[in-house]
């Protein structure tokens, strides 16, 4: 698997998850995000890994343990698989958490409800997604004069200060094409 073919399959992961959910949320990019070190290989530099971690803001605080079942459902629906005793978490919790496998190609995916309000159990639901590892690509004279002149240019696929709402704007675009 190369970096875009990890990129393109966690993107079509999230918009799996939030594509039919109702209320609809704005996902908004949370913490480290894209291609970077692989989580499983401490040290290495020779894999690669993407994360890809959305908070579903922009709906009531009430909604979210009902959007986290949303993208939980629409998982089971693409024929994904529960990782471990709890994968499924404790729905009668306020803040249920999941974990789970593509299986066929091992990405991983979870998500839970970050409690905002403790008397009225609202918050704000998440969902990651990991790549399995793969081999970082060897820098090449050709790749690094690519990577020079596209250094002023913000990656799609990192927090670069960008505003979240149109990012995911291209984001749903790409999704469409």
């Amino acid at each position: 698997m190369s970096e875009q073919q990890a990129v393109s399959r966690a993107e079509e992961i999230i918009r799996q998850a939030v594509a039919g959910m109702s209320p609809q949320p704005t996902p908004e990019r949370g913490g480290p995000h894209g291609p970077g070190a692989c989580l499983s290989e401490f040290g290495s530099t020779k894999r690669a890994q993407v994360h890809f971690s959305y908070q579903l803001k922009g709906v009531p605080g009430s909604a979210a343990k009902g959007l986290l079942r949303q993208a939980r459902d629409a998982w089971v629906e693409q024929g994904y698989e529960f990782q471990g005793k709890k994968g499924d978490g404790d729905w009668t919790e306020p803040d249920p958490s999941l974990f789970m496998s593509t299986g066929r190609d091992d990405f991983s995916m979870s998500g839970g409800v970050g409690i905002t309000n403790v008397s009225t159990g609202e918050g704000i639901a998440y969902i990651t997604v990991n790549s399995p590892c793969y081999p970082r690509p060897e820098p090449s004279a050709s790749s690094s004069s690519a990577a020079s002149s596209e250094a002023g240019r913000p990656s799609p696929h990192r927090t670069s200060g960008n505003d979240p709402a149109q990012y995911w704007e291209s984001f749903r675009r790409r999704g469409d094409a």
